[in-house]
């Protein structure tokens, strides 16, 4: 497999490192990962690595591809090979990668190995027809294909119509820690946003229905590093004059505060105005945590509407600060039972037995 892993940051490295070690329980399994990812430049973030887990080796990984140096990719293209794989597993997720992953998988097929997208998002999520020529160009080299969501299926089958793919949810995050219970409640209901705060993802909407709900007994939680818009949302809240009902948290949070954080919700909110699919229901699901999202992309895959969350319509802030009125911490608590039930059927151990055709 190729991809980033820990000490990398953020969902596709998270999602990498787990089916890594998923397969490594089933095959023998190398993953090659990045001394490099990318430059500092283009990094909208902090740093791509997490604080938490500086010096961390992975086992079973090799830190050999840098982005910025072909040397190491043709390199690492003679370590599959001498290795000895039958099969290369690939994440996609955006056409930075057009460039490492087409060259690698070119030179694989052409060697007689079978090379298979692991496709997070099919196409970027600032979408254009170039990147989407782009995408093609490099996914056209696989033989087969894993998604999570029925909306990245059709959005594969529109670039591949013949394309052999299998659809899995998004296993759970069970990696996470136990939390230890330091954060105070600070009202009757507790939401939180988490994550990297990107336009896609709506939170001005979630913060425009907050202005619906001023001066009832409603805390939001805004928990993610900003890759852009911090300050045009410090300007709304303080325009609609929901200081005290908007904490925000806008930074990279590590495992043991991310724990914290989930335990003292009530339900996680996804706004989004589009979407394949989210590692952020995933964590509410590990936490035993409803949630409520926006009816886009592949995110009505995972909630089943009324029994482990809610699914309101996008782009509405009318509708949403609706269904967030009509939320209490003991409906949360209520639908924890067929929370539990759906999470018995995302784990890593299957999606891995998909991988290898099993």
């Amino acid at each position: 497999m190729v991809g980033p892993v820990l000490p990398f940051r953020g969902g596709i490295a998270q999602h990498t490192t787990m089916l890594h070690r998923a397969l490594q329980e089933l095959a023998e399994t190398r993953t090659y990962s990045f001394s490099r990812q990318y430059p500092a430049w283009l990094f909208p973030g902090e740093s791509d690595r997490d604080p938490a887990y500086e010096g961390h080796v992975e086992p079973g990984v090799e830190y050999l591809i840098d982005s910025l140096n072909p040397l190491t990719w043709r390199r690492a293209v003679k370590e599959i090979m001498d290795f000895g794989a039958n099969e290369v597993v690939f994440p996609w997720w955006t056409i930075f990668w057009m460039p490492t992953f087409g060259y690698m998988a070119r030179a694989l097929k052409r060697k007689g190995k079978q090379i298979v997208f692991f496709c997070h998002n099919v196409v970027d999520h600032e979408a254009a027809r170039w990147k989407t020529h782009l995408s093609r160009s490099v996914l056209q080299l696989g033989d087969r294909f894993v998604v999570h969501t029925r909306e990245d299926e059709a959005n594969l089958r529109a670039l591949l119509p013949s394309a052999d793919i299998s659809v899995h949810p998004h296993p759970i995050y069970d990696q996470f820690p136990e939390p230890k219970g330091t954060l105070p409640r600070r009202k009757k209901l507790e939401l939180l946003f988490y994550g990297f705060v990107r336009p896609y993802k709506g939170l001005d909407i979630l913060v425009e229905a907050m202005g619906r709900l001023k001066g009832e007994d409603i805390q939001l939680t805004i928990a993610g590093e900003f890759w852009e818009g911090e300050e045009e949302t410090r300007n709304k809240i303080k325009q609609l004059g929901i200081e005290d009902q908007v904490e925000l948290r806008p930074r990279y949070h590590t495992d043991e505060e991310t724990a914290e954080l989930f335990a003292r919700a009530d339900f996680v909110i996804l706004p989004y105005r589009s979407a394949t699919g989210s590692g952020v229901v995933p964590i509410a699901y590990h936490y035993k945590k409803p949630v409520i999202v926006a009816k886009v992309g592949g995110l009505p895959d995972v909630v089943i509407d009324g029994k482990t969350g809610y699914i309101v319509p996008p782009d509405n802030p009318g509708i949403l600060a609706d269904r967030i009125r009509t939320l209490t911490e003991d409906i949360g608590r209520t639908m924890v039972p067929q929370i539990e039930d759906l999470k018995r059927s995302l784990t890593w151990e299957r999606l891995a037995e998909l991988l290898l055709n099993r």
